[in-house]
Order: structure tokens, then sequence, then C-alpha cells
């Protein structure tokens, strides 16, 4: 299932997309469902910054999916930030079932002269029938509901980080 997001940032490119690199975990007061944001590693090579971060927060669980789906979610985020491009590939590590669940994407920050328009891109896949504990007849109709119910709580999340990293950079002045 896609998963896509804009969002308008009112400052320049550069420095929104060395804040969304270098400041995400002083941003997540301004996220309501993530509780913590931790760096784990960091490696820099030229114009190119791998970052792993794990994130920690709470989700809203439909009731088709509350027997699989805990509360509390964490996951760890693998990003590949490109400088020279202007464009953060990332890829997630769900620690909820982490052999069904492939989320992947891109963010590319384009300059909108002074101001920098956030493209957000990616897509989730679940397979519940890799998950032991789920019966086969039912894994494609729940898979279907979580990756739905997923990119509904993605897709907001997604736009609550430019709307705080945006409030982060306004505070700095």
């Amino acid at each position: 299932m896609r998963i896509e997001a804009d969002a308008l940032i009112d400052f320049p490119r550069d420095l929104v997309f060395r804040t969304y690199r270098d400041e995400l975990p002083q941003i997540v007061e301004g996220l309501p469902r993530v509780k913590e944001i931790m760096v784990e590693e960091r490696q820099e090579e030229g114009g190119v910054t791998h970052i792993k971060n794990l994130w920690r927060g709470s989700a809203q669980v439909p009731a088709s999916a509350a027997k699989v789906l805990p509360p509390m979610v964490s996951w760890h985020d693998h990003a590949r930030w490109d400088q020279g491009r202007y464009q953060c590939d990332w890829s997630i590590d769900s620690h909820v079932f982490p052999e069904a669940v492939r989320c992947t994407g891109e963010n590319r920050f384009v300059d909108l002269g002074g101001k920098c328009r956030v493209e957000i891109r990616g897509e989730i896949r679940i397979d519940l029938s890799k998950v032991a504990k789920v019966p086969d007849l039912v894994a494609s109709p729940i898979a279907t509901a979580v990756e739905r119910f997923l990119v509904r709580q993605i897709t907001p999340n997604l736009l609550a980080v430019s709307e705080a990293l945006s409030e982060h950079l306004a505070a700095k002045g």
C-alpha cells in the first residue's frame, strides 16, 4: 500500500534538510503519538549520512487488528541522507512481526525559493502468512486491514514531523 504525504515548510531547503536530518530527536514534543526518538548509529561519508534511529510510540489499534497489534509500538528507521540530491531514502524495521512487515520510501526536499516542499513517498507491505499465530484463512484480510490502519497512522505522523520541524525552526529564530 502506498504512503504519500507532502508538506510545505516556510524555511530554505538546506536548513530544512539539515534540521530534519540532524535534530529529529529534539522535535519529538510536537509528535502526538511518538514518545521518543533515539539516534543509535550515525555514519558520515562525504555528502551522505547514514542514521539509524529507534522510535517508540503509541497506536490507536482498530478492533480488527487488536489481537495482533499492541497499543505501544517501536521500530527502527534506517535512513540514507544524500545532501547533494536533497533526498533521504529510508526503510523501517518493525519490532512487531518484523518477518511480515516491509516498509520503504524516500523523502525529497524541493526548493521553492526560500521555502521547501517535503515530498514523502513510500510503500508498506504486510504478509501475515509469515506469522505463526495468524491462521492462513484470516491472514490476507487482517493484513489488508493492518496496512490501511498503518497508512492512516503513518501519513498524519509524517505530516506531523514536518509541522513540528517547522515549529522547531520558528522557535530557533
